[in-house]
């Protein structure tokens, strides 16, 4: 089956490029790391933009089948939104929620014009997120069950360009899905957001927007930190997560031990965890329509 070969494809050229990590094996001059590095970079590109086709074939699919670009996804209830406007409190200005919304607050605060982590409260799964951030981020982000993807906007609500826009989201699981691909947001920009959640149990989540590069973190990535670190094996660490999030990550994969290491390659793994997703929705859409066409 043709949807069956694109998946094979683009993991299949994912496998090949993707940097096979071993302990003990010695450390790399700094000269080699850095083009290395540079090296797996471009690779992640031309990854990312391989399994973007892949999605974009995928909707052509369809659109031949008569579904439709994409699967339907379930209308927000506005009961459940939650929206938070400018002055928000120093761990992200969630006192107005419920008692039962506070899960996990976030400990990083605001942050200031370098965009780092705003976190608070994890939020129950079906809630809409629609919340500015310090950096002057706008974040809009819902989760539709039928793909299983987060899907929403960034809006720069400021003057000036944020740089090296990307977003991740915590779940309660103690999977850390993104980031997204990092890009310059002009001022009054609104840019798409989506973040796959693939093969996990969860029910609770929090997300946040961030900018430039933090201090710590260094130009390669966000995540370089945990590369081969406790944090990047163990995965909940500060956000509130279990554990065991991986091993409770759900039976189809994609929990924080499937993640890639190299910081490079996460935003690629996004995009196949949207794909899946993509592709589960797709299957149960044809199932159903035959399930109809045989009554």
């Amino acid at each position: 089956m043709k949807i069956a070969k694109i998946s094979l494809m683009v993991l299949g050229a994912a496998g090949a490029t993707a940097p096979v990590c071993q302990d003990g094996e010695p450390a790399l001059a700094s000269g080699v790391q850095e083009q290395q590095s540079a090296q797996e970079s471009a690779d992640a590109d031309k990854l990312y933009d391989l399994v973007k086709q892949a999605r974009a074939d995928l909707r052509q699919m369809r659109v031949a089948a008569g579904l439709g670009t994409a699967a339907a996804a379930p209308e927000a209830d506005p009961g459940e939104s939650h929206e938070r406007g400018e002055g928000a409190g120093e761990h992200g200005g969630r006192e107005g929620r419920a008692e039962g919304d506070e899960r996990g607050g976030g400990e990083h605060g605001q942050s200031g014009e370098g965009g780092g982590e705003d976190e608070g409260a994890y939020v129950p799964k079906m809630t809409r997120q629609n919340e500015l951030f310090a950096n002057g981020a706008r974040l809009v982000l819902a989760f539709d069950p039928k793909t299983q993807v987060f899907a929403g906007s960034v809006t720069n609500t400021t003057a000036r360009t944020l740089t090296q826009v990307r977003v991740e989201v915590h779940l309660d699981n103690g999977t850390e899905l993104g980031p997204t691909k990092r890009i310059d947001v002009a001022p009054g920009q609104t840019v798409p957001v989506e973040l796959g959640a693939f093969g996990n149990e969860f029910n609770a989540w929090v997300s946040h927007p961030e900018a430039g590069v933090e201090e710590g973190h260094g130009g390669g990535g966000e995540e370089g930190a945990e590369e081969g670190g406790e944090e990047g094996a163990e995965g909940a660490g500060e956000h509130g997560g279990g554990e065991g999030g991986g091993e409770e990550a759900g039976e189809h994969g994609g929990g924080e031990g499937t993640r890639p290491r190299g910081a490079a390659y996460r935003p690629v793994y996004n995009q196949l965890q949207i794909l899946r997703g993509e592709m589960h929705a797709f299957a149960i859409d044809l199932a159903a329509r035959s399930s109809r066409n045989d009554r």
